[in-house]
């Protein structure tokens, strides 16, 4: 049974036009679908996602379409007559008001083929290559514990810890991420996921590293890792994620990251309108 009777899912013409132009990370569907529950729709060249009552819009759309946000945000309402609506864009302005569900941000971009890389990376590359052995693995229990420790380590909001506790669903259900994993020897030292579910952009998803066991450069053997894949498959570019804090956002300059679009979300609550062929069949 579907799961919203009277609204229709995505149609193979929609899924290969979200695949030739997604360019944030809200655009891949067995992402968002594995973390949030939701079920994808597509409404005048944006992507939604409805869970329950619960609406998410990303803001974001697709090709260069007049229909504004604010458009889009009414069609939404009538369509889907929601509860609340979390809203996901770089400009927020003409929704009503709501509560912020995040700080401000931006999304960092690395442009393809890269052309250079600083010799202090190119040097710690160099570095965990002489340790570590990268693999495209599976997802196990030691991946589990190693999120599980970092859940544990960080002050996260509940919304960021269920992101993460998800991530063995997403990466399981997923036909377009990859896990890349750093060993010395048989043990497990770091990995990352990145999603090549887009015909033009490579997704830098996660990054997690053993609190057991420590080699100097990791993540930068498996960011170079990351980009190599990227080259192969012909991307143009690669969605370095959020800045987050400053030390995230060095690490993905050092790279050659830039930031190239704005990131807010507001969550709005709202009385639905009320159905009246509902409400003739109850009289």
């Amino acid at each position: 049974m579907h799961p919203h009777p009277g609204l229709k899912m995505l149609k193979r013409t929609e899924s290969d036009h979200i695949y030739q132009h997604a360019y944030v990370p809200e655009h891949l569907i067995e992402y968002v679908t594995a973390v949030s529950g939701g079920t994808p729709y597509y409404l005048r060249d944006y992507l939604c996602y409805l869970h329950r009552n619960h609406l998410i819009i990303i803001g974001y759309p697709l090709t260069d379409t007049p229909e504004k946000l604010p458009q889009v945000y009414a069609a939404a309402c009538k369509q889907f007559n929601p509860n609340a609506i979390t809203a996901v864009a770089d400009d927020l302005s003409g929704l009503p008001e709501g509560a912020e569900t995040q700080p401000a941000d931006r999304y960092y971009r690395l442009d393809l083929p890269l052309k250079s890389l600083n010799p202090d990376v190119a040097y710690m590359v160099r570095r965990a290559q002489r340790e570590l052995k990268i693999e495209v693995g599976r997802f196990g229990r030691e991946h589990k514990k190693i999120i599980k420790d970092f859940v544990e380590r960080q002050n996260l909001s509940a919304a960021q810890i269920h992101i993460f506790k998800n991530v063995s669903t997403y990466i399981k259900r997923s036909t377009s991420a990859y896990l890349l994993e750093a060993r010395k020897s048989a043990r497990l030292v770091a990995f990352s996921i990145v999603d090549l579910g887009s015909a033009h952009y490579a997704f830098y998803q996660f990054n997690f590293r053993s609190a057991k066991i420590s080699v100097p450069g990791a993540s930068d053997f498996l960011f170079d890792e990351m980009v190599r894949l990227a080259q192969s498959k012909g991307k143009r570019a690669i969605n370095l994620g959020l800045g987050v804090h400053p030390g995230i956002r060095r690490f993905k300059e050092k790279w050659g990251g830039k930031a190239f679009l704005e990131h807010r979300s507001v969550l709005i609550q709202r009385e639905p309108a009320l159905d009246i062929s509902k409400l003739s069949k109850k009289l």
